[in-house]
């Protein structure tokens, strides 16, 4: 049985697992009982829509901002919203230099196909 390592993968296969990973962490965000106020109908649907949108910068809802999220859900989108919008592998960039790797071949492939 062959292991899945993210060595044996390709750049555009990595930068799917990234943004997939970043829409799972936003769903979780925003399916926390704080970021909507109360008597307040969010169907999974619309949290996910709305994360998907945030991750992908386009920053579209289903729902009312003011009128759906709390003062706390309006940063966690807030938050989410400029993720996508700085972009994942720029983040990314940004990290691994501040830990002190250096940008290989691999990683320069990796930016320049996000």
């Amino acid at each position: 049985m062959k292991i899945l390592r993210i060595d044996n993968l390709r750049p555009s296969q990595i930068i799917v697992l990234f943004y997939l990973f970043a829409v799972i962490v936003s769903v979780c965000l925003l399916s926390l009982p704080i970021t909507v106020k109360p008597e307040v109908d969010w169907t999974f649907l619309d949290v996910l829509f709305t994360a998907v949108s945030a991750i992908s910068v386009t920053g579209f809802t289903v729902v009312s901002t003011a009128d759906t999220f709390s003062t706390p859900g309006i940063f966690i989108l807030l938050f989410i919203l400029q993720f996508g919008g700085i972009g994942i592998m720029t983040l990314g960039t940004f990290f691994w230099l501040l830990i002190g790797k250096k940008i290989g071949l691999r990683e320069r492939r990796l930016i320049s196909t996000d």
